[in-house]
């Protein structure tokens, strides 16, 4: 019944409006532990630092319910998970491997039910095991639904993970900049503020960002924070939190362009599929991190350190749009394809739940063509300006030496005994021919 209705609902959205066509949606992971270990780090902390806790699991089953609430109860996807229509991607961590997991179970928390076959085929094939109580018809208990998550280690990983060389050189490349010492130097005020009060040492407004978010961190999970910490200062940290993480990992557009160029070039690769029909995929999912969040917001005219800058330290701010708020735990972007019987494809953006302009024209949307034409404007050869090389890439994905080294000998091998029996061969005819020339 439940299928009728979304799917009547659908037919409606599609005769009285445009058609969804695709959505390639990116997620920062849910409240973590603590990343860095600068306040209260004990052993224990130090054993779990940055993995995913029980409220993180709850924001993302949450932010799945809200995606399950716009994308199937519309019609869009089936209720039940079919992996024709749904792909997962996460980067190589456990925060984003579990929220994604958790995400999914509020996205899709029916699963299937087995067919009617004997008992012992459900069972594995130990003698001392029978069918769990209460377990039903449903494939696993409660019917709850598992969906594969596909997963690179992060050398591989261009798209969430952003793995690149050229830029990862411990922030060398950005805190010797005439932007960094800058606006450095204009945090020293509340640098100075922030040691006197809570009897510190920092020097740097990147160490503000680092302490906030295990302050962050703290507040989401129920952990204790420094009794000097008030509501005051914190909410000033909060204010510059994304202009130091900004500074640090990513200082300029040409940095968020090339980090984001993977990105963009499987968002086009996935559109183009679905408008061309040689892909079914309509719902594809990236795990990430606030650094993914942040290049994207960064690439796509968002936010950028100038508007930052003039936000925070009270300069007159431009009439571009800018985001000046740290994308904390579930912070996500969504692409969203239509196509329009009278106006061909277009794009709509969403952040964090609000459609923004990315064509810069004043319209929250934009046609496919002008949207190409953007993101053409972004992508750079990320592996030739990441110093991407193919010595780099991990043992795990080149082929062993001595696999090559015994192909080698036995293609020789092949070869020497081709080139044996070749000449036996010639030697023979040419025997042939002089015993009958000679009559013999």
């Amino acid at each position: 019944m439940f299928k009728q209705v979304t799917f009547l609902a659908y037919l409606i959205h599609l005769c009285l409006g445009d058609e969804l066509l695709s959505v390639h949606i990116m997620w920062r992971h849910g409240a973590r532990k603590p990343y860095f270990c600068n306040w209260g780090c004990d052993e224990k902390t130090k054993s779990s630092l940055s993995e995913l806790t029980p409220v993180g699991m709850r924001q993302h089953y949450v932010l799945g319910q809200w995606l399950k609430k716009k994308y199937i109860e519309t019609g869009f996807l089936e209720p039940i998970f079919n992996e024709n229509q749904v792909y997962i991607e996460s980067s190589n961590t456990n925060r984003t491997i579990m929220s994604a997991y958790s995400n999914l179970q509020g996205m899709f928390p029916k699963g299937p039910i087995v067919p009617k076959v004997a008992n012992n085929l459900l069972l594995p094939p130990m003698t001392d095991v029978k069918t769990p109580e209460g377990i039903q018809d449903f494939a696993l208990p409660n019917q709850i639904q598992v969906i594969p998550i596909h997963s690179l280690q992060e050398e591989l990983d261009y798209v969430m993970y952003m793995y690149c060389p050229a830029l990862w050189d411990g922030g060398a490349h950005n805190l010797h900049t005439d932007v960094y010492y800058d606006i450095n130097n204009r945090s020293q005020e509340l640098i100075k503020r922030f040691n006197k009060e809570l009897n510190q040492n920092l020097t740097n407004i990147v160490e503000l960002y680092e302490w906030r978010d295990t302050f962050i961190s703290n507040e989401y999970n129920a952990g204790e924070n420094p009794v000097q910490l008030t509501q005051d200062l914190m909410a000033e940290l909060d204010k510059i939190a994304g202009l130091g993480f900004l500074l640090y990992y990513t200082q300029d557009y040409y940095q968020a362009a090339l980090l984001t160029s993977e990105f963009f070039r499987t968002l086009l690769d996935g559109f183009d599929g679905v408008l061309n029909r040689t892909s079914k995929i309509k719902y594809h999912a990236y795990s990430a991190h606030d650094s993914s969040i942040y290049a994207l917001l960064y690439a796509m005219n968002l936010t950028n350190v100038e508007c930052y800058n003039q936000s925070y330290f009270g300069k007159v701010e431009s009439n571009t749009t800018c985001i000046t708020t740290y994308p904390d735990y579930t912070a996500n972007i969504i692409y969203e394809l239509y196509n329009s019987s009278t106006l061909g494809p277009y794009i709509k953006v969403m952040y964090n739940g609000t459609y923004v302009n990315v064509c810069q024209d004043q319209s929250l949307t934009c046609s496919y063509t002008h949207f190409k034409s953007v993101i053409k404007g972004i992508r750079r050869d990320y592996k030739k300006e990441c110093k991407i090389e193919e010595a780099s890439i991990p043992v795990d994905y080149q082929t062993p030496w001595w696999a090559v080294t015994f192909f080698v000998l036995v293609l020789g091998l092949c070869v020497c005994s081709f080139s044996m029996v070749l000449i036996i061969h010639q030697k023979k005819q040419r025997y042939v021919r002089q015993n009958n020339r000679y009559g013999v």
